[in-house]
């Protein structure tokens, strides 16, 4: 496997000396990514592929205007490179001016940011692959249930530099994550159970294996049912809960979502109480689960950061972009994903097991994942999203059935004000999209969330 770090920070040099030589102003982000997607239908392999790409993006300042070119390249085609400069500098001459000065800076030099990369789990071998697949699903498969999902794993490695200083700065991870489904061919359910590993000790199958077979279990004995429609208390698994998580960062922590009156959250709601005493959130670019960025791609270097505190939300954060347009101090937010962690709750309730055991004195959804999320109002933080995979019924009198997908729609405030408990333990929820440049990306949260009232809109007749 490529080793970048050299070539990556040599070629930057290279790069910005040839800007500086011809007067201009100029950034650079180097990033390449190594592929890995393994994906499942039919209890068959339908695709095994792996890729390995490099990109190199620059803008060039000209007062108060940039231009900015980006290529797919080879690591030798540096003459190429250097033509992106140039027309990277042609853009800039032409480009309309902002109406706010764009700022850019020296880069201070700092460590290497690259000591979460794994080589383990790089090298992970297709067949090694293979068998955590199979020890995942070990014993679901029949002629009726199927298994489905995917594989995916990789690296990233970036580097950036300008042309006021010497400095190149460099970053460099691993991920994995496991999306594994066990679908009934003829009705039609799906359940689901997922992973995401920053190292390859982290990953377990053992536990996909547990939560897919209870999951298949209670939906293969369960009575089928179709929830009635309003709120209702709803436990929700831990990639329900980053997803949503996600939609409060979107929707609520960027300063310049507010500015542009795209945001639920307001210069009005700093220092006050607009969540559950429950609800703690930071960003932290020490959680490894979470693929962290040390320094940000301007080279601030990045420390925690919090959102939420008992409830009481505390600032926005500041990409540059948009510091400079609403004269605000950045905040090394100029990164590709945050590194949130949810503060774990008290509650011992940290097993899909112990969610189907727990004492209950009314019916409880249970909702793992929520697929197709959309927002229905951005400024009162309003979203939607289907159950879809795996949900259940906890029914007052301990038994358990298996409501046909819902739809959730409902506000972040709700959400995150509602909390009735967090369990005690965490788990890192991926995040990760296989489409666009290699980001890896997981939240770390609490297992479980109880939310009281939460509003159910819709309810299928069948699955």
């Amino acid at each position: 496997m490529n080793d970048y770090k050299h070539a990556a920070k040599n070629l930057l040099a290279d790069l910005a000396a040839y800007a500086r030589a011809k007067g201009h102003v100029a950034e650079f982000l180097f990033h390449a990514e190594h592929n890995s997607l393994v994906r499942f239908a039919n209890s068959a392999i339908s695709l095994n592929t792996t890729e390995e790409l490099v990109t190199v993006s620059v803008s060039v300042y000209r007062e108060n205007a940039k231009g900015s070119c980006a290529l797919v390249t080879d690591l030798a085609a540096v003459d190429g490179m250097r033509k992106a400069v140039d027309q990277a500098a042609e853009i800039a001459r032409h480009a309309v001016p902002a109406t706010y000065h764009q700022s850019i800076t020296p880069l201070s030099a700092l460590p290497d940011d690259d000591a979460h990369f794994d080589d383990a789990l790089l090298d992970m071998t297709p067949q090694e692959k293979l068998d955590y697949v199979n020890r995942a699903a070990a014993g679901l498969e029949s002629d009726a249930l199927k298994l489905a999902g995917s594989f995916s794993s990789g690296a990233v490695w970036e580097a950036t530099a300008n042309t006021l200083g010497d400095a190149v700065l460099y970053h460099a991870t691993t991920d994995a994550g496991a999306s594994l489904v066990i679908n009934h061919e003829k009705l039609k359910w799906e359940v689901q159970a997922t992973q995401s590993a920053a190292r390859k000790k982290d990953l377990d199958p053992g536990a996909v294996n547990a939560d897919l077979a209870l999951l298949a279990t209670q939906y293969r004995d369960g009575q089928a049912v179709q929830l009635p429609l309003g709120t209702h208390d709803i436990v929700f698994g831990s990639d329900a809960t980053a997803h949503v998580l996600a939609f409060l960062v979107w929707l609520g922590f960027g300063g310049g979502q507010c500015k542009r009156n795209l945001s639920c959250l307001r210069d009005e709601h700093i220092g006050r109480k607009c969540f559950s005493d429950l609800f703690t959130v930071i960003d932290d670019p020490a959680v490894r689960e979470s693929f962290p960025y040390a320094f940000d791609l301007n080279g601030l270097a990045r420390t925690a950061f919090p959102f939420v505190e008992r409830g009481v939300f505390r600032q926005f954060y500041w990409d540059r972009d948009s510091a400079d347009e609403f004269s605000q101090k950045e905040t090394a937010h100029t990164v590709p994903h945050l590194n949130l962690a949810v503060a774990p709750g008290a509650s011992s309730v940290n097993s899909l097991k112990a969610v189907l055991g727990m004492k209950r004195d009314k019916d409880v959804l249970y909702i793992p994942y929520l697929h197709y999320m959309n927002v229905v109002n951005a400024t009162k933080g309003q979203f939607t999203g289907s159950s879809r995979f795996g949900a259940l019924l906890l029914k007052q009198d301990g038994s358990v059935a298996v409501p046909y997908n819902v739809r959730v729609t409902d506000t972040l405030f709700t959400l995150f004000g509602n909390i009735d408990w967090l369990s005690s333990e965490r788990v890192a929820a991926d995040l990760s999209m296989t489409y666009g440049d290699r980001n890896p990306t997981a939240y770390l949260v609490p297992k479980f969330m109880k939310v009281n009232n939460v509003a159910v809109t819709h309810a299928n007749a069948s699955y």
